[in-house]
């Protein structure tokens, strides 16, 4: 399960990324392109602009770097949340299946759909146990 999680949470950094440089890389291509094309009197003054541009440019970069990796570790720290409670869910029902330890506590902590489907697999174990139960008594 571990290697499935970090497989989806690595391609959708991946993924944010690329998208991220071609929109950069296409943004800032198109907005040079502009800056040339205007009709400037003398050279000076677009040395200036073109200068100007590129300062821009590098504060963007800036924000934008600090933007992905504050993106990266928000990712993270709910990637982290989301396999706790996998992680929890999937001990719980080796217990039940494996080792039929119909009291073992679930503890989900952070995502109701993951309460929800806990509380659905702790009425199926009640069900199991007075089957077990009924079973033993034969």
């Amino acid at each position: 399960m571990k290697k499935l999680n970090n497989d989806i949470f690595f391609k959708t950094i991946l993924l944010f990324l690329g998208l991220f440089i071609v929109l950069f890389i296409v943004s800032y291509a198109l907005s040079k392109h502009f800056i040339l094309s205007l009709v400037l009197s003398d050279t000076q003054s677009l040395a200036q602009t073109l200068e100007a541009f590129n300062l821009v440019w590098m504060k963007i970069t800036l924000v934008f770097i600090v933007l992905m990796l504050g993106t990266y570790f928000i990712l993270k720290y709910l990637q982290k949340r989301v396999y706790e409670d996998v992680e929890s869910l999937s001990e719980y029902i080796y217990e039940i299946s494996e080792n039929k330890n119909y009291t073992k506590p679930l503890k989900i902590q952070h995502y109701l759909e993951f309460l929800q489907i806990a509380v659905s697999l702790k009425n199926i174990t009640k069900r199991l146990a007075q089957k077990d139960r009924k079973t033993d008594k034969k």
